[in-house]
């Protein structure tokens, strides 16, 4: 049996790995949220699937992509990159929080049914 530092530093990083992909996959679940922090004022977020040959033959991809109410595609860098802490923030950070408790309740429920146990 591992010790109670490794154990809570296993479940730090599982946590972190399922909280870094919800919040990776933010634009997927919740496009109209991510699209309040990725575009620019008065577009919206467009996910599209696409299909490519540059590496191997039918190769798949995603694109994301903010567009204005005509259809033209917006760039904005900074906002972009503003965009991806403030994700990372609203995403990340809650479940993290939530996972990391959660999995330690269930380590002291464990460690105080092996203790009766043993009594």
């Amino acid at each position: 049996m591992t010790s109670r530092p490794v154990q809570v530093l296993i479940l730090a990083v599982v946590a972190a790995l399922i909280a870094f992909a919800a919040a990776a996959t933010a634009p997927f679940h919740s496009p109209s949220l991510a699209a309040q922090y990725q575009c620019p004022e008065g577009s919206t977020l467009r996910v599209q699937e696409y299909h490519a040959s540059w590496n191997t033959p039918g190769e798949t991809g995603i694109s994301i992509s903010c567009v204005d109410g005509k259809g033209a595609v917006q760039r904005s860098t900074e906002m972009e990159t503003r965009g991806f802490w403030i994700l990372c923030g609203i995403y990340f950070v809650p479940t993290f929080a939530a996972l990391l408790i959660v999995a330690s309740l269930v380590m002291v429920l464990r460690r105080r049914r092996t203790t009766r146990q043993t009594v």
